[in-house]
């Protein structure tokens, strides 16, 4: 352990030694190597000052442009899931729509043939009453005379 202590204080004394020495060579005046290291020193500053500054915009731009990417990404999903809620929607109705269409044209071939259908039964009529009329315009004289007394005898039952 006595040789670790004495490393260690021989290393602080070369560092401290070190130092004095520089600071005793820079008390000296008249040297044109220490105006030069002097403006090599400043220049290194400010060069290291001005990097230090660029790479903190640079590490906040690379933010900026992190937190736009992730709010794009967000945006175009959530306009993703927009866009893929309106076409279920739009799925949906133009299913509704055809289901309605089908059942037009359900109705539409009922209310055909109950037309048709009807048609006939018109026809029917016509042509019952018609035989009908005939057949009462043809009446022998007897039932005439007995419809007129029925009409004598019961004038609000008049007229058939």
């Amino acid at each position: 352990m006595s040789v670790l202590i004495r490393f260690l204080l021989a290393g602080w004394s070369l560092v401290i030694g070190a130092a004095a020495d520089a600071l005793q060579w820079l008390r000296r005046p008249g040297s044109k190597i220490k105006l030069v290291c002097a403006v090599l020193a400043f220049g290194c500053v400010v060069a290291g000052l001005t990097a230090y500054e660029k790479e903190q915009r640079i590490r906040d731009l690379s933010a900026q442009v992190v937190k736009v990417r992730a709010d794009w990404q967000a945006d175009a999903a959530r306009l993703q899931a927009d866009v893929d809620n309106r076409d279920q929607r739009l799925a949906e109705v133009a299913t509704a729509l055809r289901a309605e269409a089908d059942k037009l044209e359900a109705l539409k071939a009922e209310s055909a043939a109950a037309l048709q259908a009807l048609a006939g039964k018109i026809e029917a009529s016509e042509k019952e009453a018609s035989t009908w009329r005939g057949r009462y315009e043809q009446r022998p004289d007897t039932c005439k005379a007995a419809l007129e007394l029925l009409d004598s005898a019961c004038p609000a039952l008049k007229g058939y």
